[in-house]
């Protein structure tokens, strides 16, 4: 009789663990299994724990669907990995949710759903509504001939900070001789024209310092974002064991933003909102708020906040402080394994520039090869390789399968980006796959590294304008080689929310 019972014990708990490893909604797409407390994220880590994303792509052969399911923690989740399934989740109104109840994402906003990014409450849209129309005033989307000229101004910097070394003990640690410490050497440049944007001022050479400190605290954010921060998303309760699944690391960095921008904020006193044209961003919002009290509207008060304003500004500033930089970096490290391809864009800079001025976004439209150059290191090195996590806020289909409420939705960008189905050869680095055969014109783009729709990186204009002026003002003034012993491969990255290449040493050469 025991022996019955047990057996019946036993046969019963496999009956339930194999429905729990198994069961999934109805009329949803293949699925991988999962197993207690992470779910199936346990079979992404064994697949690959550093970039647990490039598991997605042995279940897409495995069954055979570019759309496949499974379950992060308690989440049921669906994967999409193609293109025409990407665009879809990215443009369709049904996945503009966010998974905001996630008490990491709520831990970096004062414990409320605040900015951008992690939110999809009415909020959202009116915060990035005023945002958007404002920060254009200051360049932020549109081109605007002050802010092109900070740029060039903060390029030259660079450039001479390169050629003629370092003035400080700070720049010390970045420059030894021809030895330029990447991408540590980009991040003045690169927040100094987001805090523009922001403050309406720059931060002089000497402040860089300062720059270099904010970009550190972008790193330490969302390296806290890696797989151990995968982790922390789906089981708070780990966020009890210190740093050791990524969570002070996460809440630091982006205390150290949040700082930043408060300090600025706590310096502005009345008299400078009274000013007939307020100078940067948060000036503008510090007015909005200013009006409202004034006005007594209470629920614009509770729309326009110091805390709503410091997230907003968080959530623009981040990607310029982290994003860019490792774009470039990305960028550099090509240069470097594909010596052709950093001589072919060089020549075409020195026809179409030549080197007494710097390049100009007017000069995009004729520097096609160093534009394609920017795409394809885009593409095969897909910066945010599940993008930010979408949410149906309703049920409803998805290449006939049902997508029920609340689902997670994820786009493998990076997936999609390396689909050969979509790119032939998605393995090597080719820029010509941007131009037209006759290489005169640029060719339609079929990436998206900034994502699509209303949920697009707010940011990518800017961001492009960026990395084109520095990339390109970089490759007129120097050869790039490796140095021996330094991380300078193609594999050695980091991962986080978005992956960046390892800090490291290379030798830039004055071409003339």
């Amino acid at each position: 009789m025991d022996l019955v019972l047990f057996t019946v014990a036993v046969s019963l708990l496999i009956y339930l663990s194999f429905l729990f490893a198994t069961k999934k909604p109805e009329n949803t797409p293949p699925g991988i299994i999962r197993l207690p407390i992470w779910g199936s994220y346990w079979l992404l880590l064994w697949g690959n724990y550093k970039f647990p994303h490039q598991t997605l792509n042995y279940y897409v052969k495995k069954y055979k669907s570019k759309v496949i399911s499974g379950y992060l923690g308690e989440f049921f989740t669906i994967f999409v990995n193609d293109y025409q399934s990407v665009r879809e989740v990215l443009t369709r109104r049904e996945f503009e949710g966010r998974l905001n109840t996630v008490e990491v994402f709520r831990a970096r906003a004062f414990g409320k759903k605040l900015g951008i990014f992690f939110n999809d409450d009415y909020e959202w849209q009116e915060q990035k509504r005023f945002a958007l129309r404002n920060l254009r005033n200051f360049g932020f989307g549109r081109r605007h001939g002050n802010l092109e000229d900070d740029l060039n101004e903060e390029v030259q910097i660079l450039i001479d900070t390169i050629k003629y070394g370092p003035i400080n003990d700070d720049e010390k640690k970045i420059l030894k001789n021809d030895l330029v410490y990447f991408p540590h050497i980009l991040f003045p440049a690169c927040a100094n024209m987001i805090w523009k944007v922001m403050a309406g001022d720059k931060l002089s050479r000497e402040e860089h310092s300062k720059l270099r400190q904010l970009c550190l605290c972008a790193t330490r954010f969302q390296k806290g974002g890696d797989t151990t921060g995968g982790a922390i998303s789906m089981t708070g309760w780990l966020k009890y064991f210190g740093n050791m699944f990524g969570f002070q690391d996460f809440i630091t960095g982006n205390k150290g933003i949040i700082d930043f921008v408060k300090r600025f904020i706590d310096e502005t006193d009345d008299k400078m909102l009274e000013e007939k044209v307020q100078k940067g961003f948060l000036r503008t919002y510090l007015r909005e708020m200013k009006i409202n009290k004034e006005k007594n509207t209470l629920d614009n008060d509770a729309m326009f906040s110091e805390e709503q304003l410091i997230m907003v500004a968080v959530d623009f500033m981040f990607p310029a402080l982290s994003a860019v930089p490792a774009v470039l970096g990305h960028c550099i490290k090509y240069m470097l394994h594909n010596p052709k391809v950093m001589k072919r864009v060089q020549k075409e800079i020195d026809d179409v520039i030549g080197y007494e001025r710097l390049p100009g976004l007017d000069d995009r439209k004729n520097l096609l090869y160093t534009e394609a150059t920017i795409r394809e290191v885009l593409r095969i090195e897909t910066l945010t390789p599940l993008s930010v996590t979408h949410r149906a806020v309703q049920t409803t289909t998805l290449n006939n399968y049902t997508v029920p409420a609340d689902t997670i939705v994820i786009t493998n960008l990076a997936g999609m980006h390396n689909d050969p189905d979509l790119w032939g050869d998605p393995e090597c680095f080719r820029p010509n796959r941007f131009l037209t055969e006759d290489e005169t014109k640029l060719v339609k783009d079929y990436t998206f590294p900034f994502g699509l729709g209303r949920r697009v990186c707010a940011g990518e204009t800017f961001a492009r304008f960026v990395i084109f002026i520095i990339f390109a003002s970089l490759m007129q003034h120097f050869n790039f080689e490796l140095v021996e012993g330094e991380p300078t491969g193609l594999n050695d990255k980091l991962s986080g929310l978005i992956v960046q290449p390892k800090n490291t040493w290379i030798r830039c050469k004055r071409r003339y």
